[in-house]
């Protein structure tokens, strides 16, 4: 039996620390999946045509839902850079607004608020041709219209506040992951966020990070209307 030492090696997506927010404490809060208000139905109805003898018939079906947005987290590098070693500062389901200063560079940090995608809407339908060859026979031609107004709602945001464009990271207390324990010790209690992106590690030349440009712009978009043929036959 092979026995594994360093699973998903050099990708440290278990530290502990990531779980601690800059108050020290737990950063636990909303997933990514609630939605307190939701709302869907459907209707269907099949419209006989008797100038046929009933071989003819229309099954039509509209399905509709509405999903309250899902809530947005800011996350940025604490310990080291790569875009890998995301922490959720304010909690997740928690957003801040960032600003940076084009001349100084300094970075300003907003209030922790609760920020959602917008409401999730969504039409979709289904229309069906049948023609009733014999008892047992019949012939169906059908066309499915997922998001049938084409309706583009932001379903994701650009999160990360450092860039990757470069090597990025917060080091609260100036410290980093290769300073062991030290580190630990202070990702893992109270530090200012604020601070943090200002002051980032010696080893990237002092001064403030660099804000992403992308932080908050809309990342994923509702799927387009899409169109399905189909012909089936029942016997």
């Amino acid at each position: 039996m092979a026995v594994v030492n360093s699973p998903n090696n050099s990708r440290s997506f278990d530290e502990p620390y990531f779980s601690w927010n800059d108050n020290g404490g737990s950063s636990s809060g909303l997933l990514p999946t609630d939605r307190p208000n939701t709302f869907k139905g459907y209707a269907y109805y099949e419209l006989p045509w008797t100038k046929f003898s009933n071989k003819l018939t229309t099954d039509v079906g509209i399905f509709q839902y509405f999903y309250q947005g899902s809530p947005v987290t800011t996350y940025t590098d604490i310990g080291y850079g790569g875009s890998a070693w995301p922490v959720d500062p304010v909690d997740r389901g928690r957003w801040v607004d960032v600003s940076q200063n084009p001349t100084t560079g300094l970075i300003s940090v907003g209030a922790p608020q609760t920020l959602r995608t917008p409401w999730y809407v969504q039409s979709d339908l289904n229309f069906q041709q049948n023609y009733k060859l014999s008892e047992q026979k019949v012939l169906s031609f059908s066309a499915t219209f997922a998001n049938l107004f084409n309706q583009h709602s932001v379903t994701a945001y650009t999160e990360q506040i450092d860039t990757q464009s470069g090597f990025n990271f917060g080091a609260p207390n100036g410290t980093f992951i290769g300073n062991g324990v030290a580190f630990y010790a202070n990702a893992m209690r109270p530090y200012n966020l604020s601070s943090v992106l200002n002051s980032p590690a010696q080893d990237q030349g002092g001064g403030p990070q660099t804000v992403s440009s992308l932080y908050k712009t809309p990342l994923f978009f509702q799927l387009a209307r899409t169109i399905r043929l189909s012909v089936k036959f029942t016997f």
